[in-house]
């Protein structure tokens, strides 16, 4: 009855990645450090945080590469992956098996048509008792065995339709916990090469960030279909079985008469409404030609049979997926100037972006398997100039703190995404449009202060705005705390810990460590949500060569 593709591809497409647009550039050391880096970043580390800090750097601080740079975040703040993969390994498969059956049972449909069969069967038998030809006996007889077939059909129907009921509630609770709510993440590659300095210095970076925001809606209709097996089967039932237990009993009565046929002709055309038509012919008449039809006007029976809509579901349930793609070519510039006596470093990154958008939807049901070109042709593509400024300044001890403030993406932008045709088809069989709109990449501010010496480094960060989603995520305000200790100039070790003040629960804590012999950097990150791993986790890697 459900295709194997109905339910499982939803929760699939439901789970490619979605993120707000915050201000997490994808680096392992940052990462490692509660994804810090406003004070705290260096040399080709600076252009993704702070460009300002290419003129905090040492005097013995040189040239430096870093390439690849690779990261990945993947976030699901509601666990709707864990829910996903129950609903797609369990509960839709057994509710299918239950529906259709397989070589070793008789499914919940090929019940409902026995049961009908004997309906007829039984009406048949009443219709002879009433009306023909044969001895009383004999009639008695047929009665009998035609009620106890519709007995054993009666019998089938409630097992199955128990079950039925069962795994329908718990997949119909499942789908309504994660209908809407999106699973989200980014993906990113970048590079960098840096020549720092206090007079002059300078970078050049190249980023390319896909952000995507997918969720799957399932409609009321469709819940509806789910929730409207059971009731619906158990309606009918109950109405055979009414039926059945009177003409049991009357069967019965007949037997142990002297004058059956009397008896038997008697409760027959019994008409206790004196409407002029036997209850009993009312009550078949009701039974063989049932129909059910759910709240949200979906035809589940039909004359005593399942519809098929019932019996073969078209849903229209559907899955959309908005979509940004950002490649970005910067050219950075810091200098130190000295302002009320204390130098201050200003950094401008000047960047060119490529930003194309897309807006993906299919209906659940969709047994084409979804490629690279189904989103391709939704695409939009859009060119754009932009530009981050930073300033920072050192102070304290041995000019051993470092404050910092940076405008990410200050000239801003809104790049549309196109309207999506779906198929609607429950109910009827027509395209409808799931609207277009826009994404877009606001100004993000944010702040922040940096404790180093020769082996100790200590950030704090902090938003100062609140950063908008892309689509479908909660916004995001962090605040950020990162710690890296360098043991002899060779190996690095980072830890941090970072909040989302705009939302709940979405807390993470970071580790990393670092490997530098001889100016070549590996650095590896990770981080995770520390009360469930499925609701944020992320990795990063990147190799440098810093002179």
């Amino acid at each position: 009855m459900l295709r194997p593709s109905l339910l499982t591809t939803a929760i699939v497409l439901a789970t490619p990645i979605a993120q707000a647009a915050p201000f997490m550039p994808l680096d392992a050391r940052g990462m490692a450090m509660g994804q810090t880096g406003v004070a705290s970043a260096q040399r080709a580390h600076a252009p993704a945080y702070n460009p300002s800090l290419l003129s905090q750097a040492n005097a013995e601080d040189d040239f430096a590469l870093i390439f690849p740079q690779l990261g990945v975040q993947v976030r699901d703040e509601e666990e709707l992956a864990s829910t996903a993969e129950d609903i797609s390994d369990e509960l839709q498969p057994e509710l299918e098996r239950l529906l259709d059956g397989e070589s070793q049972m008789v499914g919940f449909e090929e019940h409902i048509d026995a049961l009908d069969q004997a309906v007829r069967a039984f009406d048949v038998a009443v219709q002879q008792a009433l009306n023909g030809n044969l001895d009383v006996d004999e009639r008695l007889d047929d009665l009998a065995t035609a009620s106890t077939n519709l007995d054993n059909a009666l019998n089938d129907v409630q097992a199955s339709l128990n079950d039925v009921d069962d795994v329908a509630g718990q997949l119909s609770s499942a789908l309504r916990s994660i209908s809407g709510h999106p699973v989200s993440g980014r993906l990113g590659a970048s590079a960098a090469m840096a020549f720092p300095g206090k007079e002059f210095a300078a970078a050049v970076s190249v980023r390319g960030h896909a952000l995507f925001s997918g969720r799957a809606l399932f409609s009321d209709n469709d819940l509806g279909l789910i929730d409207a097996y059971a009731p619906a089967g158990l309606k009918y039932s109950q109405l055979a079985r009414d039926i059945n237990a009177d003409v049991g009993r009357t069967v019965e009565r007949a037997q142990g008469s002297a004058t059956p046929e009397v008896i038997l002709l008697a409760e027959l055309n019994r008409d206790d409404d004196n409407n002029g038509v036997p209850d009993l012919e009312q009550d078949l008449e009701a039974v063989l030609g049932f129909d059910y039809t759910s709240d949200q006007g979906v035809e589940i029976f039909r004359n005593g049979q399942l519809t098929d809509n019932a019996a073969d579901p078209d849903l229209d349930s559907r899955v959309e997926i908005i979509a940004a793609t950002i490649a970005e070519v910067g050219v950075s510039f810091a200098r130190e100037f000295t302002l009320a006596e204390r130098p201050v470093a200003i950094g401008i990154t000047p960047k060119l972006q490529k930003i194309s958008t897309y807006h993906y939807v299919s209906e659940v049901d969709n047994e084409e398997e979804i490629e690279i070109d189904d989103f391709e042709d939704t695409r939009e593509d859009y060119s754009s100039f932009n530009l981050d400024v930073g300033a920072s300044m050192r102070f304290g001890p041995d000019d051993s703190l470092t404050a910092g403030l940076v405008i990410k993406n200050l000239l801003g932008g809104d790049y549309d995404y196109q309207s999506a045709p779906v198929r609607t088809g429950i109910i009827g069989d027509e395209l409808a449009v799931v609207e277009g709109g826009s994404v877009s990449l606001d100004p993000q501010y944010r702040a922040g202060l940096a404790y180093s010496d020769d082996t100790t480094t200590l950030a704090l960060d902090l938003d100062l705005l609140e950063n908008d989603p892309v689509a479908y995520e909660d916004p995001t305000q962090y605040i950020a705390f990162g710690a890296e200790f360098d043991l002899w100039d060779t190996v690095q070790l980072r830890g941090g810990y970072r909040a989302n003040i705009a939302a709940t629960d979405s807390d993470v804590v970071s580790f990393g460590f670092g490997i530098s012999p001889f100016g070549i950097h590996l650095d590896v990150a990770a981080m995770a949500n520390p009360s469930k791993l499925e609701k944020e986790a992320g990795v990063a890697l990147e190799t440098g060569f810093y002179f």
